[in-house]
């Protein structure tokens, strides 16, 4: 998606919103924070927007009495790039896990969207990202557990400076996601997110990364998992096939959906 393609997704999100914060937008349109800023400050100097603290506000007469708060608490599909993909990569790590499993998911749009074939199942969510853990119990699951910890509204996710906060949860598997893929393992270029899932990924048997095509020989920042470490890669049907092929000869299970 090109820069002009990404401001008109920003300013319709916007005509509708009247506010999103920089880490939503990096969510709806997986694209680094740095170009967040970017975008959010270039269309504010164009006076096209208003940028404010963490984030932007539609042009309004209205728009400074508003109280602050975050666009969207639940992601909207209709904000969800790639959604077909993150579906049948969502329902395809779901279906890796059997009755009674304890499994770990850490927070993303492609990790929300297991909610919705977790829910009823008998399986223990473990997870400190609370759009899923709302999903979850709105749906009246039985086992869900919340990491405790400090809550970080721009990222919705808790996290706790408690190295033995999560110490009793031991998992089979750990579902999470980053912002690149390449031969080395899975990056991330948030460093908050980077603290609170490495924590969490100690926590599990397997490792299970769900990443779309659109992340597939991307850099993004420190790495959060090694190929070494990581068990299996779930993704879509146009991911580099040149990094699949590398990652499994380093012994990643590569799951194509």
């Amino acid at each position: 998606m090109n820069e002009a393609q990404r401001h008109r997704r920003l300013l319709d999100y916007l005509d509708s919103h009247t506010f999103i914060t920089t880490n939503d937008y990096v969510s709806m349109l997986d694209i680094s924070l740095s170009t967040a800023r970017r975008d959010i400050t270039k269309l504010a100097e164009d006076g096209k927007l208003k940028k404010i603290r963490n984030g932007a506000e539609a042009l309004s007469s209205e728009s400074s009495q508003h109280h602050h708060t975050p666009s969207s608490f639940i992601p909207s599909e209709y904000d969800i790039e790639n959604l077909d993909a993150k579906k049948r990569i969502a329902k395809a790590a779901v279906d890796l896990c059997d009755e009674h499993d304890s499994v770990i998911v850490s927070g993303s749009n492609t990790t929300f969207l297991m909610g919705q074939y977790l829910a009823g199942r008998d399986v223990q969510v473990v997870t400190n990202f609370m759009p899923l853990a709302h999903s979850l119990i709105t749906q009246d699951h039985q086992s869900i557990i919340i990491l405790g910890g400090q809550y970080l509204p721009e990222r919705q996710i808790t996290i706790s400076p408690d190295e033995e906060a999560a110490d009793d949860h031991k998992s089979r598997f750990v579902f999470f996601t980053g912002t690149g893929v390449t031969p080395a393992g899975i990056h991330t270029s948030d460093l908050l997110v980077y603290m609170a899932e490495k924590k969490l990924l100690e926590y599990g048997a397997k490792l299970i990364a769900l990443v779309d095509s659109s992340k597939i020989g991307k850099h993004g920042g420190k790495l959060l998992a090694t190929a070494t470490q990581l068990d299996t890669l779930i993704t879509d049907a146009d991911a580099d096939p040149e990094v699949l092929e590398t990652l499994k000869a380093s012994g990643v299970n590569v799951v194509v959906v």
